[in-house]
């Protein structure tokens, strides 16, 4: 019995039962996925080494969706202002204020759009870097094109509300935006938890609209984690956002270097910049939260090394 067991025997069956899982694990990579003690901080702290280590193909990868965006944007704001007076009483603005009021919502929905596309992207990349692969930068691009129509669909049903509200701050008296201040911040991180593993589950466990019901489960096993995730993570993302966009200020503050009419463009240079940082960067401390939820409440890490060692079931 003691041989079948494989733990007293030295001679031969221990041996034997000792070795079966060293030839099951040959030839597979070893996971990286570790048990963080803390959800928010372990999350947060795995994105910024991950971005530091593979920073080339996180960066590049989510520039493919991002550069895009950016021209589709400037193209739709030279055709509202070229064409203004087709704004007049749309949005509550006439001529070039109606232009540069529906631009203003157009860049909010192609952002959070963008941000989904790219959070899909790392999510691709992430689960397969931390199972133990190399993943290149095609290979993680390609399952997120071709999941283009069904990410835009996930990105419809759980980012209407972002909608509404980027369309109610674009027309916002001085009145409504003191309401803003109080009642966006609040509502729009109890939004945010609720879909907040969407895009995670999608890529990772390959769900279609299912993923939406599946994320939720997830958020509500941790949602005082998840939430102040999204806290955590927004507050990060604001301040990293404005130290690099607000660089060109604190270059000329100096006095060494001056834009002069450039300003606009370098502005414009350093905000893109500072987006292709902060979404890539939210986007894998989002996947690696979804990866820690996993593990503390689903065991993740018990089953990746069992596959390892013993095989995947059948």
């Amino acid at each position: 019995m003691s041989q079948w067991v494989g733990i007293e025997s030295e001679a031969d069956g221990g041996q034997v039962a000792r070795r079966a899982p060293q030839v099951a694990a040959a030839g597979r990579p070893a996971p990286r996925l570790r048990r963080a003690e803390r959800l928010i901080l372990g999350s947060i702290d795995g994105a910024a080494h991950v971005l530091q280590r593979r920073a080339r193909d996180v960066l590049v990868g989510s520039a493919v969706f991002m550069v895009p965006m950016v021209g589709v944007g400037v193209l739709l704001a030279v055709l509202a202002f070229d064409r203004f007076d087709t704004f007049d009483s749309v949005l509550g603005d006439r001529g070039y204020i109606g232009a540069e009021s529906g631009f203003a919502f157009l860049a909010i929905a192609l952002q959070s759009f963008t941000a989904h596309l790219i959070g899909a992207y790392t999510a691709v990349y992430l689960v397969r870097y931390q199972m133990g692969g190399s993943p290149g930068i095609g290979e993680c691009v390609r399952p997120v094109m071709r999941r283009l129509p069904l990410l835009a669909v996930t990105w419809v049903i759980t980012h209407w509300w972002a909608l509404l509200f980027g369309l109610w701050l674009v027309n916002a008296n001085d009145a409504t935006l003191v309401a803003l201040v109080w009642i966006l911040p609040p509502t729009a991180a109890t939004l945010s938890t609720c879909v907040l593993l969407v895009t995670p589950v999608m890529m990772g466990e390959g769900l279609g609209v299912a993923a939406i019901a599946r994320s939720w489960r997830l958020a509500r096993m941790r949602f005082g984690a998840a939430f102040g995730f999204v806290v955590a993570c927004s507050v990060l993302a604001v301040l990293l956002f404005s130290f690099i966009a607000f660089l060109p200020q604190l270059a000329e503050a100096t006095g060494l270097v001056t834009f002069g009419s450039y300003m606009w463009l370098v502005q414009g240079v350093t905000t893109q910049l500072a987006l292709l940082v902060v979404i890539p960067f939210t986007a894998i401390a989002t996947t690696q939260l979804y990866l820690q939820i996993r593990v503390h409440a689903e065991g993740l890490d018990l089953v990746v090394a069992a596959d390892r060692a013993f095989g995947r079931r059948p």
